[in-house]
């Protein structure tokens, strides 16, 4: 739910910036943009390949369905578009894969 609220406002903000509901021309007002999220970090709209920057979470289900944080990264990380563990994906445009 929390994806469909900030793209709604990430589109609102790029119609709002580009004066115009043209496509292209709210498709290049996307690019880099930010929004506050629900869930208190600020969000990226890559410039190039329009992924958002995203904080990575991993939880445990409590009894009562809620999710117990048990790590996450300091902030939002950059989205890799393209798995590397599929055949072609390397010859792709902005394909990145960083090894740690």
């Amino acid at each position: 739910m929390e994806a469909t609220y900030v793209g709604i406002n990430m589109w609102a903000q790029a119609v709002t910036k580009a004066g115009t509901t043209n496509v292209d021309k709210v498709r290049d007002a996307m690019a880099g943009q930010t929004f506050a999220a629900p869930s208190g970090y600020t969000l990226t709209m890559d410039k190039t390949n329009h992924h958002l920057h995203k904080p990575v979470m991993i939880g445990e289900v409590q009894d009562d369905g809620q999710f117990n944080v048990v790590w996450q990264t300091d902030g939002p990380v950059r989205a890799q578009p393209w798995s590397p563990y599929i055949s072609g994906n390397d010859k792709k445009p902005d394909y990145a894969v960083k090894s740690n």
